[in-house]
Formats: structure tokens, C-alpha cells, sequence
């Protein structure tokens, strides 16, 4: 069964969270006491591991417990097994999976008795005596998270429960949201639901089904996450196998058993590369775009939203060029709005804009999308460039735009303003484009046709093939 772990924030129904002090030490639990009222904490006191279980299952459980190891009695392992045990946990029902954070507090701070203590279930080792702050600051960073890795997620994948809630619980005391799968080929379902949630996979590496390193492939050649930290705990650190793991694309590995603060260091340098890894990735992006908006300006004209002069200038050589490479004939067309003047002085230079703006968008519904594109040349002036397009095709496309215009009156402000526009065609043969031919001349020439549309009378198409001087 898949399970998905999320971080909880302690209850907040009381102003102060609640932390239960157990030891036999009266002097001990003063001293905490003093240590974290300062912090804003409600301390209750327990003398024994039993009073403890008894604090502990109340109404309102304790939001962290500080725990004393050598107690007579139940000591603080066996008192952290049986707070973990379903018979204590179905009775505290506040925290996730019913755990209340434990921290030791003990003399005993050897690798065997962490581990140890890891296996009974808690979160931190505090050694006896300790530097004032060292608790607090413990505390704090359990109840209220506030790392590097706070709202990111990790993948915890370990077939071991134990092992796997011990990582989950560290993971979480650091602000991390977690979610658990109980070897790889789950893992590998999950990380695939929760791709682009997911900053951080611990995986174990010998497991049923799936194992770690193979996981690892999956993640960095199917998903493509590349810049994903994948930290590996293995119990055999033989080197053949760890240049394996390092060949499946892990970032990092721990050898079992490991301290709390090694995998909470590896992890939290991985997590700030990632996160930098990100930032850039993200200001390279935003630059591409600033840089495509910055690029569309300088060639796009504000009003109509049609290429400029500047553009035409740059993109109609290139055409040309095209046209020679592939031998195919280009055709061009300058238009005018006739009698625009008019519009502006009759019904505003609102309106002549609106005119403006609808004449282009008549010339795109006409014109080949993504082939063939418009300039504005200037005023009302307008040059529209064929290309693949031989001269008796540019005559009948730019017949029928000439209908449209005639027959589609503008509307602004819900008053209809009829337009026409004149036209100049010419077409340029591939066997006519010399070295030192000049787009100046091919304008020229439909710049020359336009006027004689005009003389003609307007709203009419007048042209010939290009022909060299």
C-alpha cells in the first residue's frame, strides 16, 4: 500500500506549546524548565517513565517530550517504545501517526546507544550537561521549522519500517514534507504521481522488487530529473558497489548506521544546490522571455501588433535570399487606406486607430498563416511580403483582400465606418536577383503601382512583374 506523509504543525488551540520533562533529577528538570519557559513553552513535569505515559495520554498529549535515559523503574527506552507501541499511540491522536516528537537527554551519547535510541524512536540527543540554548535550540527546530528544506518534499523509500519512519521523522523535524514507499518499484510509482513535488529521494539500497540504484536510473532517464538529489543508505560500503550506485546516478550515499546530523548535512548541502540549481534555471528562463518580449518590441508595431519598418528592413533581404536559394518567385504588395485623413477628421483618432487595427487584422484573415506576413510601412501604409508566390497568385490574393475591406465596414463605438484601400503588386523572379540587388527596388516598384491605383481612382489593384532597370 502506497503512503503519503505530510508534516503537521503542532496543536494550536493553546497559546503556548507543551512540552512534557521526564527525570528522576529534580535539578534536571529545573534546569530544562528554565531553559525553555524563556522560549515560550509550557512545561509539565513527570518524575518516572510511567508518570510519563500517564502525562502523555491525557486529553491534551505534550507537543515534544524531553526524556531521561538512566530512570528507576521504566527507563527512557523502554518508556519511548511504549509511547511508540499501538496500544499508547491509538491514545494520542494529535500528532502525525500518533508520534510525539522525543528528545534524550542523557550522559550516554555513544554511536550504539543513538542507535539505539533512533530504533526506540526519537528525534534528537541532547548530552548531559548541556550548553545553555543547545535545548531550546533543539527544541525550536522541531516544533517550529524554519530550515533550508521547510516546504520542500522528499521520497523516503526503505523496506525496513523502523528505518524508514526514523528518516521520515528526522525529515520532518526539518520542515520537510515526506512521503514513504516501502521499496523501489513503489518509489518509482509515487516519484512519477509527484514528480514536480518531490526535491529530495533517500532511498535504501538493497530492496524487494526495486532496488536503490535502479530506482535512481529509472528517476534520471525515464523522468529526466537530472538535477534531482538522490542520496543512497547502504550497510556495505565495498567500493565496486559504490562506484555502481554513483553510475546509476545517485548524488551521495551513507553507510548504516549513520548519525542524525550526516544525513541531515548531506542533505541540506544537496538541497541548497538544488535550490540554487532551480533559481538559476528559473532567471535563465525569465531572461529568455525578457529577451523575447525586448526582441517582439523592436520589431512589432504597438498599434496594429504587425511587424515594423525596422523589421522589414532586416527579414525582407533574408527572404530574398531564401527565394535564390530555393528558386521560388516572391511577391510583395504596398497598401494604403485611402482617404484616411478623412476617417481621423470625421470620426477622431480613435477611431482611425480602430480602423488601423482591423485593416491588419483583415490582411491576416486573407494572407497564409506563419508563410506569408504584413508590415506597417508607415502612417497608413502597409507592406505585405508573399513569399513561394508567383505574380498572377499575389494579384488574385490581394483582389480578395481588397473585396474584404471594401464589403467589411469598421465599427467604433457601434458606428460602422466604410474603407477601402489601394494596392501595388510585383513579383520577383529568382533569375533576376543579382549581388548587389537592392529590397529597396522591389518596394519601389510596388510603391510605384500604388500610386498609379491611386491616379486610377482607389480602391483597386494595379501591378506588374518586377523588371530590372
Amino acid at each position: 500500500m502506497m503512503t503519503e506523509t505530510k508534516n503537521h504543525p503542532p496543536n494550536s488551540s493553546s497559546t503556548f506549546l507543551q512540552v512534557l520533562v521526564v527525570d528522576d533529577s529534580a535539578a534536571m528538570r529545573m534546569a530544562i524548565r528554565e531553559e525553555l519557559e524563556p522560549g515560550g513553552y509550557e512545561i509539565i513535569e513527570a518524575a518516572n517513565g510511567l508518570d510519563a505515559l500517564v502525562s502523555a495520554c491525557t486529553d491534551r498529549p505534550p507537543d515534544l517530550i524531553t526524556l531521561d535515559v538512566e530512570m528507576p523503574g521504566l527507563n527512557g527506552w523502554e518508556t519511548c517504545k511504549k509511547l511508540r507501541s499501538p496500544h499508547y499511540a491509538d491514545r494520542i491522536s494529535r500528532h502525525r501517526n500518533s508520534r510525539i516528537p522525543v528528545i534524550f537527554v542523557t550522559g550516554q551519547n555513544t554511536m550504539s546507544e543513538r542507535k539505539k535510541g533512533f530504533s526506540a524512536g526519537a528525534a534528537d540527543f541532547i548530552t548531559k550537561p548541556f550548553a545553555e540554548g543547545e535545548l531550546l535550540e533543539t527544541v525550536d527546530r522541531i516544533l517550529k521549522p524554519v530550515a533550508l528544506s521547510q516546504g520542500m518534499t522528499a521520497l523516503v523509500v526503505e523496506d525496513n519500517v523502523v528505518a524508514r519512519q526514523i528518516v521520515a521523522d528526522i525529515l520532518i523535524q526539518e520542515g520537510l514534507q515526506v512521503i514513504e514507499a516501502k521499496d523501489g518499484q513503489e518509489g518509482y510509482a509515487l516519484f512519477s504521481s509527484h514528480a514536480d513535488d518531490i526535491n529530495v529521494v533517500i532511498t535504501d539500497l538493497f530492496m524487494p522488487n526495486m532496488n536503490g540504484d535502479a530506482l535512481s536510473k529509472k528517476i534520471r532517464k525515464e523522468l529526466n530529473r537530472s538535477d534531482l538529489p538522490i542520496i543512497c543508505l547502504t550497510a556495505t560500503p565495498d567500493q565496486s558497489e559504490l562506484l555502481n550506485v554513483f553510475n546509476a546516478g545517485v548524488s551521495d550515499y551513507l553507510v548504516k548506521p549513520f548519525a542524525k546530523e550526516e544525513l541531515l548535512a548531506r542533505i541540506t548541502v544537496h538541497l541548497e544546490r538544488y535550490r540554487l540549481s532551480r533559481q538559476l534555471k528559473e532567471k535563465i528562463n525569465d531572461l529568455k522571455i525578457s529577451n523575447e518580449k525586448i526582441r517582439k518590441l523592436s520589431i512589432t508595431d504597438p498599434l496594429t501588433g504587425c511587424y515594423n519598418r525596422n523589421y522589414l528592413s532586416r527579414q525582407l533581404a533574408k527572404e530574398i535570399t531564401r527565394t535564390q536559394r530555393y528558386q521560388t518567385p516572391i511577391s510583395l504588395v504596398l497598401t494604403d487606406i485611402d482617404f484616411f485623413k478623412k476617417v481621423n477628421d470625421t470620426f477622431g483618432h480613435s477611431a482611425g486607430d480602430t480602423v488601423l487595427v482591423e485593416f491588419v487584422n483583415t490582411i491576416h484573415r486573407v494572407i497564409r498563416k506563419d508563410l506569408d506576413w504584413v508590415t506597417r510601412y508607415g502612417g497608413e501604409e502597409f507592406v505585405i511580403v508573399l513569399p513561394e508566390t508567383a505574380y498572377d497568385q499575389a494579384c488574385q490574393c490581394t483582389e480578395r483582400l481588397r473585396k474584404k475591406i471594401a464589403d467589411t465596414p469598421v465599427t467604433h463605438d457601434e458606428v460602422p465606418i466604410s474603407i477601402t484601400a489601394s494596392f501595388g503588386v510585383t513579383c520577383l523572379d529568382p533569375a533576376q536577383i543579382t549581388d548587389d540587388f537592392s529590397t529597396d527596388r522591389l518596394i519601389d516598384t510596388a510603391d510605384h503601382f500604388l500610386y498609379q491605383a491611386k491616379e486610377n481612382g482607389r480602391n483597386r489593384v494595379e501591378g506588374s512583374p518586377f523588371k530590372p532597370a
